[in-house]
């Protein structure tokens, strides 16, 4: 097993919440590359400096990625392959969401962009170019509202929008949704919840066309109202739940620290050859925290139909398909 001192991880969203401080604990367990994918170099620098202060040494390198575009992981992937930079561990955790529609230069909704697309243009690419390495973990930032429990955020059912309006096409009815397009109306915490069971669904696919070795896994940190991530979300959700949640929601087990919830992280960067393909997430149905485990409940996360639409789906947004240079283990 390579010592993690000679490993190399890179995490998305890396200047700020969950993303920061799972930087931290990696480079304070002695990981020996640790780079940071921010939307700008400047604020991927900051970060550098404050997590070199935290944690005493410096084995960051800063990048910069836009997840919500395509060119922007295109451009970061290939500065990867110029300074032929190996990754161990890839941490896909950045996000975003807003009050009102917003959209990307393709015309994806940007939750759905954040969440979905600047991450898998940079996973093809690097396997495509070979900077993943033979043992390389992958681990996409789930969420617990995917499964539908959490109140105010509605998960979109698929199947019935296929069944109801493309005439059961499951890939074009996700499409549909990441555009807004058709008679769907924007809710911001309806398109996050429902872009993270599609993530759900590409990690599932994507760990079937995998090389032996190498996984994927899609890991919700859990309910963490001291992030970023509300920024841009509705004054309803700034100023109401999230408040709330960080009084409240420790004594009910609805939300949890930072710190626990970059560890899940950290944990999934050990995962076994054969722990992948899944969606891991509280334990406990009823809570937001806590012990994680694996997800096959509602069915729809196990449903091997939309997991393949799930992945189509998400190569026919960003017109970058599953790298025919890698070994493919459906073929």
């Amino acid at each position: 097993m390579t010592p993690v001192a000679d490993k190399t991880v890179l995490i998305t969203g890396a200047n700020s919440g969950i993303g920061f401080e799972a930087a931290a604990q990696l480079a304070e367990a002695g990981w020996g590359n640790v780079i940071l994918a921010c939307r700008t170099e400047e604020k991927a620098e900051a970060a550098r400096k404050l997590l070199v202060d935290r944690t005493g040494r410096d084995p960051f390198k800063v990048l910069a990625i836009d997840t919500s575009e395509v060119d922007s992981a295109v451009a970061a992937s290939d500065k990867l392959l110029e300074d032929d930079i190996h990754i161990d561990f890839l941490l896909l955790n950045a996000g975003a969401t807003g009050a009102t529609p917003v959209f990307n230069s393709d015309g994806v909704e940007i939750t759905w962009a954040s969440n979905l697309v600047g991450h898998h243009v940079l996973a093809m690419r690097l396997l495509g170019d070979g900077l993943l390495t033979p043992s390389a973990r992958i681990v996409i930032a789930g969420s617990e509202g995917a499964r539908g429990t959490v109140p105010g955020m509605k998960v979109h059912d698929v199947e019935a929008v296929a069944n109801d309006h493309h005439d059961g096409d499951r890939v074009a009815a996700i499409e549909a949704l990441a555009k807004v397009r058709g008679p769907y109306s924007f809710n911001s915490n309806n398109e996050y919840v429902s872009s993270k069971m599609v993530v759900a669904w590409w990690a599932a696919a994507l760990s079937r066309k995998l090389p032996a070795g190498m996984t994927v896994n899609a890991v919700s940190p859990g309910s963490v109202p001291g992030t970023n991530f509300a920024r841009n979300a509705s004054w309803v959700v700034r100023l109401l739940m999230v408040p709330m949640m960080k009084i409240v929601g420790p004594l009910m087990g609805m939300a949890g620290s930072i710190e626990s919830a970059a560890a899940r992280y950290v944990v999934a960067a050990d995962f076994g050859d054969d722990e992948t393909g899944h969606f891991y997430a509280s334990e406990n149905r009823k809570k937001l925290v806590g012990p994680m485990a694996i997800q096959t409940w509602p069915e729809y996360f196990t449903d091997l139909t939309s997991q393949e639409a799930g992945f189509q789906a998400v190569v026919n947004l960003t017109k970058v398909p599953f790298p025919v240079s890698v070994n493919d283990k459906t073929a």
